[in-house]
């Protein structure tokens, strides 16, 4: 690492004071906004489809940047970079907060994703830079730490304000924050760049991965409409495919890759980034449904899903930390099995508890996928970066988040997707003999339906209103378990990561030198 000798030396206790703000503002913006989400759609006029852009631009841009956000930070300085993502993340924070239409909103959402793509690279570089060895690893777990307890803490922050004053401070809040930020790291903080890194970053590369992941989300978002954008949908998946097949090739003749075939061909490494894309799937995708589901099919506003939410996002941040420390006592592959079981046996008992057992019977599936989820994504991390030498551990970690939101991009799409199929197919045949015009039905569909469900009653009987009703609230639960019972599978599909995992490291402890190692060994 090469400093600045025109500033002073790092503090390295303010410089991870501003750190942990940023990671806690960063996995906080996601679990605020989520509850947030309903209302949102009702004050911006936006259906369930759509709404799912609130999230997933987030998360789009994030994992598209963060592998080359983390070449610029080396190249033109941690610092300078810390404070552009800031800036950056702030602007972004103002246009979503004063957002009068959707698009504005995802337009800043966008923003805010680049934003902390730059701005994460970075700090871990100067982490890593302000603390020795011994003290590193503290340092690093205490940034885990806080990023746990921010996610638990945005569904009731989010719902409060959203409940109590406006979502639109859900975004405004960070201004404060971002100031405090800005003005402590260019006192404690000093500039500092990589040694002997090459200039050269990856656009082409990120311009595909980023156009391939759009046309794959505006795809799924564009199938779920009936008649011919259908067939556009369904272009635009053929599109994002051929995308990514060409990326690939590309990939192979590009110096500094984001995808960088070397690390994805040591075997424990591309087992951890898949592994990490469908944990990321699963999880975005659940706490997408259920946000709505809390505020749509109980009834709650956004204050009590927040409450509802908090337990299950405050087990997530305990279990996270406290399996990092289990590693030495068990092995990782087995921690990582007992999680993929907890997480799968959640979402199971979740898909099948009725719907009349209200939220008390949702509290123990939550605190399962909790259990599985917290120690899915550090132990993921862990098996990924161990078979990786030190210097490139900056690049592989972002590599991991890049795969990790990517899929949680991806899974909510998805969720909107098969959520709005699986309620438009149970709504039609449970309202066959009711005579809804197609307008009433897409009234159905919007945020706040059971709310509006009294602005269709306009020619029907009263019995007919209550079918209507009925109807509704039961296709909304038939769709919310559907989409669960269908991503079952994938914490299953983790644990066969994990297994064959298991099975290459044991095969390589009987070979001299292992494949993994002699890989390591050339990076």
């Amino acid at each position: 690492m090469t400093p600045s000798s025109s500033s002073r030396p790092t503090n390295p206790r303010l410089a991870l004071l501003v750190i942990a703000v940023v990671f806690a503002i960063l996995n906080a913006d996601i679990t605020t906004v989520n509850v947030a989400l309903v209302t949102l759609g009702k004050d911006l006029h936006a259906d369930l489809g759509d709404l799912q852009w609130g999230l997933n631009s987030y998360m789009l841009a994030f994992a598209a940047l963060i592998v080359a956000a983390g070449r610029v930070a080396d190249v033109f300085g941690r610092r300078r970079c810390l404070l552009a993502g800031a800036i950056l993340f702030a602007v972004a924070s103002l246009l979503c907060g004063i957002a009068s239409t959707l698009s504005v909103l995802v337009i800043g959402r966008v923003l805010q994703g680049a934003a902390g793509a730059l701005m994460v690279p970075a700090g871990m570089a100067i982490i890593s830079n302000a603390y020795g060895a011994e003290q590193r690893a503290l340092a690093l777990g205490t940034l885990v730490g806080v990023s746990g307890v921010a996610q638990s803490m945005g569904p009731l922050l989010g719902g409060f304000l959203t409940a109590e004053v406006s979502w639109r401070w859900v975004f405004l809040m960070n201004l404060p924050l971002v100031a405090v930020i800005m003005i402590v790291a260019v006192r404690s903080i000093q500039e500092s760049h990589a040694e002997n890194t090459s200039h050269r970053i990856d656009i082409i590369g990120v311009i595909i991965l980023a156009a391939a992941l759009t046309n794959l989300l505006l795809g799924l978002s564009a199938a779920q409409s009936p008649d011919k954008d259908q067939v556009v949908g369904l272009g635009l998946i053929a599109l994002s495919l051929v995308s990514f097949v060409i990326l690939t090739f590309i990939e192979r003749r590009t110096d500094n890759a984001i995808l960088e075939g070397k690390l994805l061909r040591l075997p424990s490494f591309l087992c951890s980034c898949v592994a990490s894309f469908l944990l990321g799937f699963v999880f975005f995708l659940f706490l997408f449904i259920t946000a709505v589901y809390l505020q749509e099919r109980l009834g709650y506003n956004a204050l009590t899903a927040g409450i509802a939410l908090a337990p299950l996002s405050l087990v997530l941040a305990v279990t996270g930390v406290m399996s990092g420390r289990l590693t030495s006592r068990f092995p990782l592959t087995t921690l990582l099995i007992i999680s993929c079981v907890s997480l799968a046996s959640g979402l199971a008992i979740l898909s099948f508890m009725p719907a009349s057992y209200g939220y008390v019977g949702m509290v123990l599936p939550f605190l399962l996928i909790a259990a599985g989820v917290g120690p899915g994504f550090t132990l993921l991390n862990t098996a990924g970066l161990a078979a990786i030498s030190a210097e490139r551990s900056g690049q592989a970690t972002g590599m991991i988040y890049m795969f990790r939101f990517a899929g949680g991009a991806i899974g909510v799409s998805a969720a909107s997707a098969l959520h709005s199929a699986l309620f438009r197919h149970q709504l039609v045949f449970r309202l066959s003999e009711t005579p809804l015009s197609f307008a009433q039905q897409k009234l159905l569909e919007q945020p706040g339906a059971a709310e509006r469900i009294r602005q269709i009653d306009s020619g029907l009987l009263a019995s007919q209103v209550e079918q209507v009703r009925q109807a509704f609230y039961e296709s909304f639960v038939a769709a919310f378990t559907g989409t669960l019972r269908l991503n079952v599978i994938l914490p299953i599909a983790i644990a066969i990561l994990t297994m064959m995992l298991m099975m290459r490291k044991k095969e390589g402890t009987k070979q001299t030198p292992s494949m993994d190692a002699g890989a390591a060994a050339d990076l």
